[in-house]
């Protein structure tokens, strides 16, 4: 039996982006249980749920074509210590340019629009708002909004479903990719309260 001891981790540190910070890095790993410690040691599947991670973040600030990959590097003061980096590639932006939805009779584009909370069309003042940028990770609750708007009109069976996203092409510098939305939604019927009764009360009128 040949026994080799692994490798531990003696430096961690993120590379290839300035818009996640490593404080809001360290800060998901720790809600995740995933911490990289100094001084234990490497573990593959760890290292590939800091990944998925680290990626997730980058999707919140509208880089979906976001790619992470880790390197390890031998270094001194004992051994098996390395230098563990995780390098980050941005590539596009993804911005949405259009919102369509498709099954909604009762209510229009524009109304059911104003219920997104975080993905938005982007318009000429998103520079200053933030607006704009596709937020794929949050999309579930902005379909939980829409459910409970029309829940509150009596549509107790309506369903948001996935978003359909239509690439629209990049921009000149490569920096931004255009995106559509298109939203599919099942209203059902809307239901109204005709009457009300309370049964077994023999004490309470």
């Amino acid at each position: 039996y040949h026994m080799e001891e692994r490798q531990r981790v003696k430096i961690v540190d993120y590379t290839g982006s300035k818009k996640v910070e490593t404080s809001k890095i360290d800060e998901a790993l720790k809600k995740a249980d995933a911490q990289i410690r100094l001084d234990t040691f490497i573990d593959p599947a760890l290292l590939r749920k800091v990944e998925g991670i680290v990626r997730d973040l980058l999707k919140e600030k509208g880089f979906q074509a976001a790619e992470v990959t880790h390197e390890i590097k031998e270094v001194g003061g004992g051994p098996k210590l390395v230098h563990l980096t995780f390098a980050m590639s941005e590539g596009p932006k993804v911005q949405i340019r259009s919102i369509t939805f498709t099954g909604n009779k009762a209510f229009g584009t524009r109304t059911l629009s104003r219920r997104l909370k975080n993905n938005k069309r982007r318009t000429r003042w998103s520079f200053l708002t933030g607006r704009g940028t596709y937020q794929e990770t949050k999309f579930e609750e902005d379909a939980e909004r829409l459910n409970d708007f029309y829940r509150d009109r009596g549509y107790i069976r309506a369903q948001v479903g996935e978003p359909e996203v239509t690439e629209l092409g990049d921009s000149a510098d490569k920096k931004t990719r255009w995106i559509g939305l298109r939203i599919p939604i099942v209203e059902g019927k809307a239901y109204a309260v005709r009457s009300f009764a309370v049964g077994g009360n023999t004490v309470v009128k």
